[in-house]
């Protein structure tokens, strides 16, 4: 149930099926390069750092995925969006499509009712149409099906 701190360890390997209850982070362990086989993580998931190019399949993540966008092949992103000028992703985490934007972390619809709670007009529109693009790009390179 509680979090696991591994910033800044040697550490090069999670074992399989690892499930965290709080939050995971491997911010500045440059020696992992891949994420176990269902991971669960029911916090957050910080990546920041490490050597990791591709989130697997089978991840999940309850918190928000705080990652290096550009390290990331298996992502879509987009820079500079919101009033934060912040870059949101989409992944593809617990068999759906989902957005991350700062601490948040979940599906294109609920991101865009948390965009309509905290922006209006043309910045909402804009806002949420990164979103729908990032997942949109992230349909064509998964080849999966929009859920």
């Amino acid at each position: 149930g509680g979090s696991l701190d591994l910033r800044g360890t040697g550490i090069t390997a999670l074992p399989d099926n690892l499930s965290v209850g709080g939050s995971l982070d491997l911010q500045d362990c440059t020696g992992i390069t891949a994420l176990p086989d269902n991971l669960t993580v029911g916090g957050s998931l910080d990546l920041r750092g490490t050597g990791i190019t591709a989130l697997p399949d089978n991840l999940t993540v309850g918190g928000y995925l705080d990652l290096d966008a550009k390290r990331i092949s298996n992502i879509a992103f987009r820079e500079n969006c919101g009033y934060s000028s912040r870059t949101i992703f989409a992944a593809w985490s617990d068999n759906n499509f989902k957005i991350s934007a700062g601490c948040f972390f979940d599906t294109l619809d609920k991101f865009e009712q948390a965009v309509d709670e905290k922006y209006s007009g043309s910045a909402a529109e804009a806002y949420k149409q990164a979103g729908r693009d990032c997942v949109a790009e992230l349909t064509v390179k998964l080849n999966k099906e929009a859920a």
